[in-house]
């Protein structure tokens, strides 16, 4: 049967981009369940997803008795382990993916008590998110939903200064980023001159991991994005910033349920039709 998946994204407002990544748009027309789930892994950055037609069902790659329907519109938290998704038909899907101080920037305390979890929109109990998912559902294209949140999330954004301690954490965040994972503590520490203990204490408050922990994160979406989503030859540990071969295919084995060798599979390649097209930086 012919792939009938329409997957687009948008950018957001200009006066935006510094809190959300971007927009993400999916429609599916096939009335049948798909044959192989979606892989998804964690790439540290939160998200709402508006469900405006359907449902799929989700679970953990390595728990297969944790098996979720999500059939309405949802607040997913910072993930720490990779997951499942399949939808259960045809299907009609609006996504914020926020960077993760954009998130605590518009959600506060609430946006490190995500983490970990899917919370129903009416659960997360903002009104205006509440309002704008009434509004995509009568939105007639992608880019009349996409004006839609960009004036939506505009009128709600708070201040543009951050606090000392968002400043602190969104600089570590960027050092990360900009090492692609391998920025240590210690550097993380004499980058922002601020001391450990301090810095390990506001990545909680704000992100609800900490800077280890999410530097992991991101550095095997950096080994995911280089070498898995291209179907290139994987790059040897050293590359990436392992320091043995036995800690990479331990973390490549917890993040996709699979070793190096074994990605070049049909059935690994079409769980990642979807990420080919989704993941970024």
């Amino acid at each position: 049967m012919a792939d009938t998946i329409t997957y687009q994204r948008h950018e957001p407002f200009i006066d935006l981009k510094k809190y959300i990544s971007y927009y993400w748009y999916m429609e599916n027309e096939a009335e049948e369940e798909q044959a192989y789930p979606d892989l998804l892994i964690p790439d540290g950055y939160p998200e709402i997803i508006f469900i405006l037609e359907g449902a799929y069902h989700k679970r953990p790659l390595i728990d297969e008795s944790q098996v979720a329907i999500v059939n309405s519109s949802s607040v997913v938290g910072i993930q720490h382990q990779s997951l499942l998704v399949k939808r259960m038909g045809k299907v009609r899907l609006f996504g914020i993916k926020f960077k993760p101080m954009g998130f605590y920037r518009f959600f506060g305390p609430m946006a490190a008590r995500t983490l970990g979890h899917t919370l129903s929109l009416h659960e997360f109990d903002i009104p205006y998110l509440l309002e704008l998912e009434g509004s995509l559902r009568k939105s007639e294209s992608p880019d009349k939903a996409v004006a839609r949140i960009d004036h939506t999330l505009d009128a709600h954004k708070s201040g543009l200064k951050y606090s000392k301690k968002e400043d602190v954490v969104q600089e570590c965040i960027n050092g990360i980023l900009e090492t692609q994972g391998n920025m240590g503590l210690n550097e993380l520490s004499a980058k922002v001159g601020k001391g450990k203990r301090q810095i390990q204490r506001y990545f909680k408050e704000c992100v609800g991991l900490s800077p280890k922990r999410f530097s992991k994160l991101i550095r095997f979406k950096s080994v995911y994005k280089k070498d898995v989503l291209s179907e290139t030859s994987l790059g040897h540990f050293f590359d990436h910033g392992y320091f043995d071969q036995s800690h990479f295919i331990k973390d490549f084995r917890e993040n996709l349920g699979t070793t190096p060798s074994h990605t070049s599979s049909h059935k690994f390649r079409v769980q990642n039709r979807i990420a080919k097209k989704s993941i970024r930086p």
